[in-house]
């Protein structure tokens, strides 16, 4: 581990290209911490002045963090290792670092996002769980977000295949800590069943809001197609859709997602919402609004794998055997 390379990967201040520029002007952790933020404007070419800049406190940050990679067993790969997932490097911001433990390599199988709600219903559970089970028994890797309701679900499905299956859980905060902290179990079965538990951020950086946010984006890019299990008004499940169509990823929903429990959990959400202050912007995310765009319909892993193969729009909401009564 770089103890540079580290350093740049908690500056989230700079974009990866920025990270690349300053780690070819400059040569070690010293040279970097004796710069100033001026300096580093310079440098990088952009005014960054406004950042928060010590190279103090970045020195502690970096040295506490390779401390918890040793004792934890963290490793990390950069954005230009051969190792590092390729299909993550396509998107215009990658991590520059990917902090890990378990087996990286299993990303360089077939994968696929699985995600949804928190509150889920008890028909979605069981979706998440069979889809996920079904993906990993035909040896692919379920890539989700570690949170509870539909991810730990999703996590659950894939390690109780008994084939050549894996799965994958993207953190927000350091690797370090587990969030929620109920599912250190799952996160240990997921490291010892041959998957991994990732991250961007340097091991110690504490879960914050916008770390979920970004995080979401590294569900979406890790496989080439996204399924949405259940996704109520607002959920953050629609931000990771909306990742997944950014970056030309196919976008899926499921079936179950639209049963009469989760449309009830659905109404109750919109309710909330408009208690809210964001309300109305976070109710203006839909399932229906990605559907109306051309995202499919699948009922189970033989219908993902149909749509993979099929010419886009085939499973719409015009297909009357996807039929949702809309």
């Amino acid at each position: 581990m770089n103890p540079l390379d580290i350093a740049l990967a908690s500056l989230t201040f700079l974009t990866i290209r920025e990270k690349i520029v300053l780690r070819n002007n400059i040569d070690s952790l010293n040279s970097l911490a004796v710069l100033s933020i001026e300096d580093i404007s310079q440098i990088v070419g952009r005014n960054i002045l406004r950042a928060v800049w010590s190279g103090r406190e970045t020195m502690l940050q970096v040295e506490k963090g390779i401390s918890l990679m040793e004792a934890q067993k963290i490793f990390c790969v950069r954005y230009d290792d051969t190792d590092y997932p390729s299909l993550l490097k396509e998107i215009s911001e990658p991590p520059y670092l990917l902090f890990y433990r378990g087996a990286i390599s299993c990303l360089q199988k077939s994968c696929v996002s699985v995600v949804g709600t928190r509150s889920v219903c008890q028909e979605t559970a069981k979706a998440a769980l069979s889809f996920s089970k079904e993906a990993a028994d035909n040896g692919e890797t379920v890539v989700s977000g570690n949170a509870t309701g539909i991810d730990f679900f999703a996590h659950k499905g894939a390690l109780s295949s008994a084939e050549n299956g894996s799965t994958a859980a993207v953190l927000p905060c350091g690797i370090d800590t587990i969030v929620p902290v109920s599912h250190k179990a799952l996160i240990a079965k997921i490291i010892q069943t041959g998957g991994a538990v990732i991250s961007e951020y340097i091991p110690g950086c504490p879960a914050e809001a916008w770390r979920f946010v970004q995080r979401n984006r590294i569900i979406a890019a890790l496989s080439p197609a996204t399924v949405v299990i259940q996704a109520p008004h607002g959920s953050g499940a629609l931000i990771e859709a909306s990742f997944a169509m950014d970056y030309n990823r196919e976008l899926m929903f499921h079936k179950s997602g639209f049963c009469e429990a989760a449309s009830a959990i659905d109404r109750q959400t919109c309710r909330l919402l408009d208690r809210t202050k964001n309300g109305a912007k976070k109710k203006s995310r839909s399932a229906e609004n990605y559907i109306e765009s051309g995202a499919a319909i699948i009922e189970n892993y033989e219908d993902y794998k149909n749509v993979l193969k099929d010419a886009p729009g085939t499973h719409s909401l015009k297909d009357p055997q996807f039929s949702l009564g809309l």
